[in-house]
């Protein structure tokens, strides 16, 4: 029996699922050999091959496909996702304007092309590409949503709200916009609409929906001064955000002591085999990590790549040529870091990182929890600077808990979680500075809030940089930021949210208690 294309899609996408890469391939090549004339064999093929990190595989598919039928939309995207993952930057945008202009103004294409595009960091092109979306199809949501977080990101909060108002014409009860609404009218009218929340609330049965009310509520009633209720909204979303998750933390602690085991000695001085200065920041989420990138980044001589997965892909790789990966759990994964080349892990991670460095003398990568790598970073880049943030133990803990982070720190939800990961995490960081004596840069957040200009001469003395004005004036840094930081970094420094955690310092106690424990200063 002859298997049709929907079946030959319906197969492979099975495989690709169940991360059968192979087999994925198999079933493309057999899709190509049965139904020759059309491309999708070729566009299966080439999902299958960069699923399996077959880059110039997946591209020498992707453009076999174009050549059967050089309009179709979704092998151009293709080959656009191809040539960014070979860090041929400059040619993924241009393959991502040909693909659309070829099909011209269908609003899934531009849609497709524009979601690409924040993925390549190019986000003036991508609004142009969701402009157009909603140009076409004024009432459809989700580009506007789209839209809207663009424009967040670039910081046009006026119009992003215009859309999310638009959003909730048609839907008022639509949770992220009424999240996102709320948050940026705070800066404008310092009024979030609780109301409307609250009766959205109410309606809602969805749980994704009510864990996004929950949180947005949240934070309205905490800069409204309603802080009880503010907890009792933070307190139901976090429950049930943590009710979706399958999170060991016994895991973490293992994998904690596994990487200062496979680290067990100071660290020499390695060759240097690549000659970059890579500039990494890190440290919990929440804790100015993307404040000093911005600082750092407001630097003629620096580019901001963003956070980036290059460092643990790179590792990775290296990981597996010491033990094949499929073998092992993140436990016997952490036990094998301390094995790995760093001339290696420099080589992968240049390669993986080559579309988003930038074309400036140094390059900054905010990964927060790259902290696990401090002792691979030195090993294949020792002229690397890690700059590491810190933060009041119970100020971070509130500030994670109050974050709705998506698909990342599954341990955030909990405040034992929460506190029981900072405490593994601060063994690590001090573990890592026995080890690397003198070469990690500690920066409090306070110091950068209270002591803005003499923390930023630090920063950039640290990392060999002259000072510029500039630096001290990182809010107004016209480049994307996607954090959850979004809309604090477009302001300058300010000092409310050092104490916000003594509102809810008896709901808190359960990690003052474990972190007093472990010996954490916490007054």
């Amino acid at each position: 029996m002859t298997l049709s294309i929907v079946d030959f899609q319906r197969r492979a996408g099975e495989e690709m699922t169940a991360g059968n890469w192979q087999a994925a391939a198999r079933t493309a090549q057999q899709c190509r050999e049965t139904h020759p004339s059309n491309p999708v064999g070729w566009l299966l093929g080439s999902f299958a091959a960069l699923s399996a990190n077959e880059k110039e595989e997946a591209l020498r598919l992707a453009e076999a496909g174009l050549v059967i039928d050089p309009n179709d939309f979704q092998c151009g995207l293709q080959r656009a996702e191809a040539l960014l993952a070979l860090g041929r930057r400059s040619e993924a945008v241009e393959a991502t304007q040909t693909a659309v202009t070829r099909v011209g103004d269908i609003p899934a294409a531009l849609d497709a092309a524009g979601t690409f595009l924040v993925h390549a960091s190019e986000h003036e092109l991508a609004l142009r590409m969701f402009d157009r979306a909603v140009a076409v199809a004024p009432q459809e949501r989700r580009y506007l949503a789209r839209r809207a977080m663009v424009l967040r990101y670039l910081g046009d909060f006026d119009r992003a709200e215009a859309d999310y108002d638009a959003i909730l014409a048609a839907n008022p009860g639509d949770a992220e916009a009424l999240k996102s609404r709320g948050e940026l009218r705070l800066l404008s009218t310092g009024k979030a609409p609780i109301s409307d929340m609250e009766a959205a609330l109410a309606a809602q049965g969805d749980v994704e929906q009510r864990i996004a009310l929950h949180f947005a509520l949240a934070k309205a009633y905490h800069d409204s001064g309603d802080h009880p209720t503010s907890w009792r909204h933070l307190n139901a979303g976090n429950n049930l955000q943590r009710a979706q998750l399958r999170y060991d933390p016994e895991q973490d602690r293992q994998i904690f002591a596994a990487i200062q085991e496979s680290f067990s000695a100071t660290q020499p001085l390695s060759e240097d085999t690549s000659g970059e200065r890579p500039i990494f920041i890190l440290g919990l989420p929440r804790t100015g990590t993307t404040l000093v990138e911005r600082i750092i980044g407001s630097h003629s001589a620096v580019h901001s790549a963003g956070e980036l997965a290059a460092l643990s892909a790179a590792v990775g790789n290296a990981v597996n040529r010491v033990r094949p990966i499929e073998d092992l759990d993140w436990v016997s994964f952490s036990q094998t870091l301390g094995q790995v080349s760093g001339a290696d892990v420099a080589q992968g991670y240049l390669a993986e990182s080559r579309a988003w460095r930038g074309n400036k003398a140094r390059f900054s990568d905010k990964q927060p929890t790259n902290f696990f790598y401090c002792g691979v970073i030195f090993r294949a880049f020792p002229q690397a600077r890690i700059i590491h943030l810190t933060r009041h133990p119970m100020a971070a803990t509130y500030a994670i808990y109050k974050t709705r982070f998506r698909r990342t720190y599954p341990f955030s939800y909990d405040i034992t979680e929460i506190a029981n990961f900072i405490i593994g995490y601060r063994q690590l960081m001090a573990h890592w500075h026995t080890l690397l004596p003198g070469r990690i840069l500690d920066v409090a957040y306070e110091s950068v809030v209270l002591d803005q200009e003499n923390t930023t001469r630090k920063l950039l003395d640290y990392c060999g940089l002259d000072f510029e004005p500039a630096c001290l004036e990182f809010h107004k840094n016209p480049t994307a930021s996607t954090t959850a930081s979004s809309v604090q970094v477009r302001q300058p420094l300010y000092s409310s949210s050092l104490e916000e955690w003594r509102h809810y310092s008896a709901d808190l106690d359960p990690a003052r208690r474990l972190f007093e424990a472990a010996g954490i200063d916490v007054s």
